[in-house]
C-alpha cells in the first residue's frame, strides 16, 4: 500500500501568539524529529492532517519544501472540551530499520460462529509489533468462525504477517467465547427474603383488633 503524500511548510515562527494566528488561519503547528536529525518545526493545513489521520496504513510522506520525509503520527494534542486538533508529532523513521509500533487487531468471521449461544468477548483490542516500517501491518485480523464455546485465543495464535514479530506473551488471551452473564439469582432471592422480613416488620408494628 503507498504511504500517505502530505504536504506541509516550514514554520517560521513559534509561539503561543503564532500558534492561534496558525489555527485561526485553519493550519497547525507540527513538528518532525528522529532519525538522527535536528528537529524541524513545521505548519500543515488542518483538513489535510485530519484525512491523514483517517486514510489507512501508517506510514505518510511529508513533502517539506520539496523534499520528501517518511514518517508516522507519534502523538496528537486536542482541545479538551472541542476535541479539534491542536498539535501533531511526526516521528521520522529510518525505512531500513526495525522499530516497535502499536497495531490494532480486528475480529472476522463472528457471523459464521456455530449457534452455540456464546459471545464472542475481545480481551485485547492492540499488540506491540517489531518490523521495518514498510512492513507495518494496518490491523491483525483474528477469524473467530470456529472458536468454540469456552475457549480462548491468544497471542502465540495469531497469524502475523511476514516479517512482523509479536512483542507480548504468548499466553496472554485476545478473545474468548463464553455463555452472556447469568442472573445473579443469589441477589434476587436476597432481595425476597428482605420483602418478606419489611412486611412482617410491618404487621408487627400495626395494633392487635380488639373484640368489643
Amino acid at each position: 500500500m503507498a504511504n500517505y503524500q502530505l504536504t506541509v511548510e516550514e514554520r517560521p515562527q513559534t509561539g503561543k501568539s503564532y500558534a492561534r494566528k496558525l489555527r485561526a488561519a485553519g493550519k497547525l503547528p507540527a513538528v518532525i524529529y528522529g532519525s538522527g536529525k535536528e528537529s524541524t518545526i513545521i505548519e500543515v493545513v488542518t483538513r489535510d492532517v485530519e484525512k491523514a489521520l483517517a486514510a489507512h496504513g501508517s506510514l505518510i510522506d511529508l513533502n517539506v519544501e520539496g523534499a520528501k520525509r517518511t514518517v508516522l503520527v507519534k502523538d496528537i494534542h486536542r482541545d479538551p472540551v472541542r476535541g479539534t486538533l491542536q498539535h501533531v508529532d511526526f516521528h521520522e523513521v529510518d525505512l531500513t530499520k526495525k522499530l516497535e509500533v502499536t497495531v490494532p487487531i480486528r475480529l472476522t468471521g463472528e457471523e459464521q460462529r456455530p449457534n452455540d449461544g456464546g459471545v464472542v468477548q475481545m480481551l485485547l483490542w492492540e499488540v506491540t509489533v517489531l518490523c521495518l516500517p514498510t512492513d507495518i501491518p494496518e490491523a491483525i485480523l483474528v477469524d473467530v468462525s470456529e472458536l468454540e464455546l469456552d475457549h480462548i485465543f491468544t497471542v502465540g495464535q495469531l497469524e502475523l504477517p511476514a516479517g512482523v514479530e509479536v512483542l507480548a506473551d504468548e499466553d496472554e488471551a485476545v478473545v474468548k467465547v463464553g455463555l452472556p452473564a447469568a442472573t445473579d439469582l443469589g441477589e434476587e432471592e436476597d432481595e425476597a427474603v428482605e420483602g418478606e422480613a419489611a412486611e412482617e416488620a410491618t404487621e408487627a408494628s400495626e395494633p392487635a383488633e380488639t373484640e368489643e
